[in-house]
């Protein structure tokens, strides 16, 4: 089959959230299958094309959004790790954000209304501009290059379908959204159904059937357009289909209900090869080791290496680009010693920051051998929350602030727990990078988040409260200290049961592209 795939960010090219890997992995499981796979995806100041060859530009393209005429640019590559095709958007738009989604610290620094974390002013405009470039971009090729399946990533491409029905290019193509977050604040919204006739131009009556309230959505713009949804797991897409699910959906899983809109759950692969422990070229691990196996002495390592390199260094910037550390780890001589439990990921209320900061002082205070280690950017309250706390907990606990991917990956390796406490978590990837790397996740019972089996590949609480974390963290942590053959246990199991059952060559085989030969086939 002919596949676009369409997103805002791909792994090793233009990275944010776990999007990034769904893309990427898609894009070279697709191709590797020997299907015809091309990725479309805008330029950004952060752009990486250490992955990219053949770079050349085909042509531009009159954009209009807003009463306004915006030139856009494209370029064709290939994808050197995968071998797929990718097509660039570059506009200014694009290229001159340094981020995706949110803006930096530098940025905030030359224009104070610009506050690091908080998403971009003109996101609006981001998203469709892309999306109308896709759309124009059918008017410029030939017939033959039309696609069977464009496959759409979340929110900021989910108004893609609308503009392809535009165009008769597209008569024959299939579209699928997959919403890889639907809470508060992932939407990519219009404020009214004035606002999105002003940005895309679509008839009102397609956007007054996609209400939200006043507010007009673009995943049901999606499917009032036709297209088929998707979401990253199977618990997720039963929480987006439950109508009292209003909080956590921002009201969208009520209206779901009510019109009797499908979506379909497939929880996402993980690419094993891209984080290999037993490999410090793609680990980019210092040492190396194998959960599957036990054999976990350069796991230690890494964690003699984390405390003497990183842990110890004075200069917060760690002289390493957009990284700050706050606060410090005490540590014994023995590395096997202490427990560690990490946070990493984005710092955003989501993710139950808040519940894991008011739970530390208490587990702190009851077991003098834990540690934490919190890494991880996000929005500036919670993170000043915790830059307050590595102050004050001086020893216990430390906080990596920004992303560099090898000291992410690091922070994770080095610990005996990664702790989850999400309200929601339509998928989950940090469950998996902690299971490959023999540590052992600890998340709240959520969506994605259920794959985890309860005192078998890791631990599972229900109530996501404070009181709860800390009974379930002072459990994880009695087990560690009495039941050490346990621990080692469910190590193992939770290592091999993501590299078993969880691979994305397996996942695209028997769900994607099933789902997608049916769809395919369907008039």
């Amino acid at each position: 089959m002919k596949l676009w795939i369409v997103s805002m960010e791909c792994a090793g090219i233009a990275e944010a959230g776990g999007v990034k890997n769904v893309t990427f992995s898609l894009c070279k499981e697709f191709s590797l299958l020997n299907h015809s796979v091309t990725l479309f995806i805008p330029v950004f100041k952060c752009s990486s094309w250490d992955l990219i060859k053949d770079k050349k530009k085909l042509f531009s393209s009159q954009i209009q959004i807003c009463g306004q005429v915006y030139t856009v640019n494209y370029f064709s590559a290939k994808c050197i790790d995968g071998n797929f095709d990718i097509i660039f958007i570059d506009h200014p738009v694009f290229s001159e954000k340094e981020a995706i989604y949110t803006y930096t610290e530098h940025e905030f620094q030359l224009n104070n209304e610009h506050k690091k974390g908080n998403g971009h002013t003109d996101s609006k405009l981001m998203d469709i501009m892309f999306q109308k470039a896709i759309a124009e971009y059918g008017s410029k090729i030939d017939k033959k290059f039309i696609p069977d399946i464009v496959h759409c990533q979340d929110a900021s491409t989910a108004v893609l379908p609308a503009f392809l029905n535009e165009k008769e290019f597209f008569s024959k193509t299939k579209t699928v959204v997959t919403i890889h977050n639907c809470g508060p604040a992932y939407h990519h919204d219009f404020s009214s159904i004035g606002e999105a006739a002003w940005y895309t131009g679509l008839d009102t009556n397609l956007l007054s059937s996609s209400l939200n309230g006043l507010r007009c959505e673009p995943f049901l713009i999606a499917a009032n357009s036709g297209s088929y949804l998707t979401t990253v797991s199977e618990d997720y897409a039963k929480e987006l289909l439950d109508p009292t699910n209003t909080e956590q959906t921002d009201g969208l899983s009520k209206i779901f209900a009510d019109k009797n809109i499908s979506i379909k759950g497939i929880t996402n692969g993980f690419d094993f090869d891209r984080y290999n422990p037993q490999s410090k070229k793609e680990s980019l691990l210092p040492f190396t080791f194998n959960p599957e196996k036990l054999e976990l002495e350069g796991k230690y390592l890494c964690r003699q290496y984390f405390l003497d390199n990183i842990n110890s260094v004075e200069n917060e910037n760690l002289n390493i680009p957009g990284i700050k550390k706050y606060g410090f780890l005490e540590y014994s001589q023995d590395p096997k010693k202490d427990i560690y439990i990490c946070y990493h990921g984005r710092i955003t209320f989501q993710k139950g920051i808040t519940i894991l900061l008011d739970a530390i002082p208490s587990i702190i205070d009851n077991f003098d051998n834990v540690k934490f280690i919190i890494a991880g950017q996000g929005e500036q309250n919670l993170e000043n929350k915790i830059i307050h706390e590595a102050e004050v907990l001086v020893g216990r606990l430390i906080f990596i602030n920004g992303y560099d991917k090898a000291l992410a990956r690091l922070c994770t390796a080095v610990s005996n727990f990664a702790v989850l406490p999400s309200f929601f978590e339509p998928c989950g990837l940090e469950d998996f990078i902690a299971q490959v790397y023999g540590t052992i996740p600890l998340a709240h019972k959520t969506g994605g988040l259920n794959k985890i089996i309860d005192s078998e590949s890791g631990f599972l609480y229900k109530k996501n409260k404070c009181e709860a974390l800390i009974a379930k963290l002072s459990q994880v942590i009695t087990v560690k200290i009495l039941k050490p053959g346990l621990i080692n246990k469910i190590i193992k199991n939770g290592a091999v049961k993501v590299h078993k059952e969880y691979l994305w060559t397996n996942i695209v085989k028997k769900h994607y592209l099933k789902f997608f030969t049916e769809i395919i086939k369907k008039n």
